[in-house]
């Protein structure tokens, strides 16, 4: 055999074999040598320098409530507040308490004079001598009727002059009982009472301080601060995963490593249309009073029945005005772009709502230079 020939063998010969090779390593699932990946996603081969600004991590599945911090704030316990405020025109003559004192219930807190006292007594007083007329002219009338000196519709009318004057009667001393005045005792002032036991927290009014029934601010604010409540909102897709009655904890930055064991009030039945959440009320013992209404909150669930959820690295999210991304890894070295639905961030975690599975890899360093290179490509 001449040199030509064994030179046109050995050409055939390797084609033969790269064809073969390449052939072998589709078949066993390696990619070619330099082979970007399909559209939509990119190949990072394991050995790239590029490998040492990626980092991939498996997305965990733990308990709801690991995942269940939610922001609040401390209120008063709207079922042992009183705001006072005054059922008549008139002017304050005298404050007996001040801001921080602890009050009893029927314990008088503001005095003031007001003219409405005077015209409501009279207004009593005309009432019960108007029932009293009445009532004498119903019992005349019926004995007349008996003898027949009088029609029918006479002693009906009277009857009726009756009722309508006992109904004035009961309501003018039912509205002086309210505030605290005798119907025949002569005054000329009222006093505001406590209606429930417990601290001032808030005073508005001064001596000599004209005050108006219509007024749209309390005198006074007394609220029993041995329980608070505290309020947070809840998701909507996170309502499966709250039950009332359902323990929490909740910690205020004001002392940091304490908790305060609470349970869960009421869920509210609306959600907000803006926010998309729902308002959850917390009932929370205050021992000393520590917890103060209007604090920032965080509420941490105790119980969530078994339910798990699927968290990952709040950095691993990369958000646009659209949508929420991250960047999944396949064992072949592909990455992709995948869109996802998270809650909100709570100590660096996001919970995946939608678009992951628990143990899935995605990119949790690097993901925005991954998403630049697939999106440009």
């Amino acid at each position: 055999m001449n040199r030509v020939a064994w030179i046109s063998f050995a050409q055939l010969a390797l084609t033969l074999s790269l064809t073969g090779c390449a052939s072998s390593c589709s078949a066993h699932g390696a990619p070619p040598p330099g082979d970007p990946g399909p559209e939509g996603a990119i190949r990072v081969d394991a050995n790239s320098p590029r490998m040492k600004f990626i980092k991939v991590e498996a997305a965990e599945e733990s308990d709801a409530t690991s995942a269940m911090t939610l922001t609040g704030k401390v209120a008063f316990d709207e079922d042992h507040t009183q705001r006072v405020a005054s059922p008549l025109d008139g002017r304050a003559t005298a404050i007996l308490v001040k801001a921080g004192d602890t009050v009893r219930i029927g314990q008088p807190l503001v005095e003031m004079s007001s003219p409405d006292v005077a015209q409501l007594q009279a207004d009593a007083q005309k009432a019960q001598q108007d029932m009293q007329i009445a009532q004498r002219t119903v019992e005349r009338l019926r004995k007349l009727r008996v003898e027949g000196a009088v029609a029918e519709k006479d002693l009906a009318q009277a009857e009726a002059d009756l009722h309508k004057t006992t109904s004035d009667g009961a309501r003018t001393t039912a509205h002086l009982r309210s505030i605290g005045i005798s119907p025949t005792d002569p005054a000329l002032g009222v006093a505001l009472y406590a209606r429930v036991a417990g601290t001032v927290v808030e005073r508005n009014v001064l001596v000599g301080q004209e005050v108006r029934a219509d007024a749209p601010s309390p005198l006074l604010t007394v609220s029993n601060l041995e329980t608070v409540w505290t309020f947070a909102d809840v998701y909507e897709q996170d309502l499966g995963l709250v039950q009332p009655g359902a323990k929490v904890v909740v910690r205020v930055p004001a002392y940091p490593g304490e908790a305060f064991p609470g349970t869960i009030g009421h869920l509210g039945d609306v959600v907000d249309p803006v926010s998309r959440t729902v308002k959850l009320r917390c009932v929370v013992p205050n021992p000393g009073g520590r917890l103060k209404p209007e604090m920032f909150a965080k509420v941490e669930l105790t119980s969530s029945g078994g339910v798990k959820v699927v968290t990952i690295p709040a950095r691993a999210v990369l958000s646009d005005a659209d949508h929420s991304r991250i960047v999944v890894a396949s064992d072949d070295g592909l990455y992709r772009l995948r869109v996802v639905q998270v809650g909100p961030e709570i100590n660096g975690k996001v919970r995946v709502l939608e678009g992951l599975k628990p143990g899935e890899r995605l990119v949790t360093e690097g993901g925005l230079f991954l998403k630049n290179e697939i999106e440009n490509r």
